[in-house]
């Protein structure tokens, strides 16, 4: 999680010295490990280090090698392989930083070398002999690249709050954004961001910028991954353990503390104990947290929120804790949270994770965050694809195991349905489907007038949502990957996160096990009506029986309490004089008016804290600080 940026004026004119200081100091707000500047005429690369890697300790950003300069947000994970491949400094490998294996894979490949690379990464690398500066964004996109182009100016860097602060660069709101956000819950774009001005370089693509040239390109994309072929079941399960291990521990490599999450499911569970492990040969110890409030008296301890965890916890050795959460916490983070850098997913219970991580020392945290799409996927569209493949046996015997489970005939036909036909109904159909999840109560009562037709524009556009079925189990991984929700969260926990000096890890979203995934025979996702198959065959010996035979864990806990924090937020809210100030985009009014109305209704209908699920996006456009009139 460094601070990288970059200035360069590509009509020649010299930077001022006063300018890249000025960057420097913006990119600094949270108080870096080590920071510096480069400027030569024109051009200006700037660092803000944070110390995690062993190796990190050793670099000194930017780094000048010969015609090459380069700054990078980095952690390389195939180092071994590119020592054999490229020409590094005389050391000893372990005093070697990620930014000489980037640096000489740029010397050999040039503009390939992002193929070559394995790792979460943003780097920019400028060619005094070429005069160019070449740009590049790792596979999934863990790492963030922001960037402005104009005739005259290229600028970049992985943080806006940074970015913004470039002298006289326009702060206008981008109003497809907005109008993205209110329709869809989150800005899900790839290249979109808040600020008219900036764009994002999406991920796994790179750019290269001169005086007089402008290349983006995408050099990897993950329809393409080669399919796998592999003798039997057991050869399946064994890639994945080997895979997933690997992802596990190349994303522990700290001087300090490795925290993860523990929920007690597939994903979590399997990392953490992975994680865990490999602590305890050394020694050390992991601290996890789960994401529920400590047990009180009369809470049945046995329910899987509470117990599964702790049973792991337990087993393993790690340190586990809870999560306290309340409604002042919540409303402190609405008061401070300006979604305008990129921190539009709140998840509530990450606040208190975050900063209990910083005070344990820790700089890593494991996430299991997009097991669900890929790694452990419960096979949405795995009966429509044996159907398409014409494996009919296969697909007869799923079907019986199925049965076996169904009490009634309607309940059966309604499973085939749902699970055979309605995925195989041409995609042209699905046009006539709502296409988002926004409400018309959110269109025309809380929107303003002059901003309903850009809305509307953004709720009618054609688009492919993960949630409706596909005919085939890679077309439907594929609809997660390009929705954009996974690089959302990513997006938004890593602008979050800047602040406590935390970095999250995802290794279940390796570039490798997605791979993997994508081109794996589908009916090795699910067998005799089980889904997660082949991921419960590769953790079998992480997880108690209890876990890998349940398939998917129970939240009603957690999630009931996050409703009841929210309706005691606006509880709290309401109660002011003067709830919503004015803002750009929302009737602040109608607004009031809307929740109040929720806090009445709760007070005789307790379903109604449902709507709760929709006044949560209300009440962090109201609160966000962007938009604001005056910034």
């Amino acid at each position: 999680m460094s601070g990288i940026f970059g200035i360069y004026k590509r009509n020649g004119k010299p930077i001022e010295k006063k300018v890249a200081d000025t960057m420097l100091k913006a990119f600094s707000y949270w108080n870096p490990d080590e920071q510096n500047v480069w400027f030569d005429g024109s051009i200006a690369l700037g660092h803000t280090m944070l110390y995690n890697t062993p190796e990190s300790k050793y670099e000194h950003l930017p780094l000048k090698d010969d015609i090459y300069i380069l700054t990078m947000d980095a952690r390389i994970d195939n180092r071994d392989e590119l020592a054999k491949e490229i020409e590094l400094p005389d050391r000893p490998i372990c005093e070697i930083g990620d930014s000489e294996f980037i640096l000489g894979a740029y010397k050999k490949w040039k503009e390939d070398c992002p193929k070559h690379l394995l790792g979460d990464f943003a780097f920019a690398i400028w060619d005094e002999k070429k005069q160019q500066i070449f740009c590049a964004r790792d596979h999934v996109g863990v790492k963030q690249f922001y960037y402005h182009l104009s005739e005259d100016l290229f600028l970049f860097g992985n943080d806006l709050k940074g970015l913004i602060k470039y002298p006289d660069i326009s702060k206008e709101i981008n109003d497809e954004a907005v109008a993205n956000y209110i329709v869809k819950h989150q800005l899900l774009s790839k290249t979109l961001t808040f600020f008219e001005t900036f764009k994002k370089l999406p991920p796994a693509h790179s750019l290269t910028i001169s005086n007089s040239k402008t290349e983006e390109k995408c050099y990897w994309k993950l329809e393409d991954s080669p399919k796998v072929k592999l003798s039997n079941t057991e050869a399946y399960a064994k890639k994945l353990r080997i895979l997933l291990e690997k992802a596990v521990y190349c994303r522990m490599r700290s001087n300090y503390p490795i925290t993860s999450h523990l929920s007690g499911g597939f994903d979590s569970s399997s990392i953490a104990v992975l994680a865990a492990r490999k602590l305890k040969e050394k020694g050390e110890q992991l601290l996890a947290f789960n994401w529920v409030p400590e047990p009180k008296e009369g809470d049945n301890l046995q329910e899987q929120e509470w117990s599964n965890s702790k049973m792991i916890a337990k087993t393993e050795g790690i340190d586990h804790n809870y999560v306290a959460l309340t409604t002042e916490d919540i409303c402190k983070n609405l008061s401070n949270r300006d979604i305008v850098y990129g921190e539009t997913t709140p998840f509530w219970y990450e606040y208190p994770v975050r900063e209990a991580t910083q005070k344990h020392g820790s700089r890593t945290i494991l996430s299991g965050w997009g097991g669900d799409e890929f790694a452990s996927s419960q096979g949405h569209s795995f009966y429509s694809d044996l159907f398409v493949h014409g494996k009919f046996i296969k697909l007869f015997k799923e079907i019986k195991a199925i049965a076996k489970k169904r009490k009634t005939i309607k309940s059966m036909i309604g499973f085939i349905y749902f699970a055979i036909f309605i995925p195989l109904v041409p995609r042209s159909l699905y046009c006539k489907m709502p296409k988002s999840i926004c409400s018309k109560e959110a269109l025309l009562l809380f929107v303003k007038k002059e901003f309903i037709k850009i809305v509307k524009k953004e709720n009618n556009k054609p688009h492919i949502l993960s949630m409706q079925p596909h005919k085939t189990i890679r077309e439907h991984m594929l609809a997660y990957w390009n929705y954009g929700h996974i690089q959302t969260r990513i997006e938004s926990w890593s602008q979050a996160s800047i602040i406590n000096k935390l970095e999250y890890s995802y290794p279940l979203l390796d570039k490798q096990i997605l791979e993997f995934m994508i081109s794996l025979p589908q009916e090795y996702i699910i067998n005799d009506a089980k889904s997660r198959y082949i991921f419960t065959l590769a953790v079998k010996d992480l997880l108690p029986a209890k876990i890998l035979s349940v398939r998917k864990i129970s939240e009603s806990n957690r999630v009931n309490r996050i409703f009841i924090l929210l309706l005691e937020t606006l509880k709290l809210l309401t109660s002011k004089e003067k709830t919503i100030t004015e803002v750009n985009y929302v009737n602040p009014n109608k607004i009031n008016n809307y929740l109040n109305k929720i806090v009445l209704r709760a007070k005789t209908d307790t379903k109604s804290i449902e709507t709760i699920k929709h006044s949560e996006i209300i009440l962090s456009i109201c609160f966000s600080n962007f938009l604001a009139e005056n910034r």
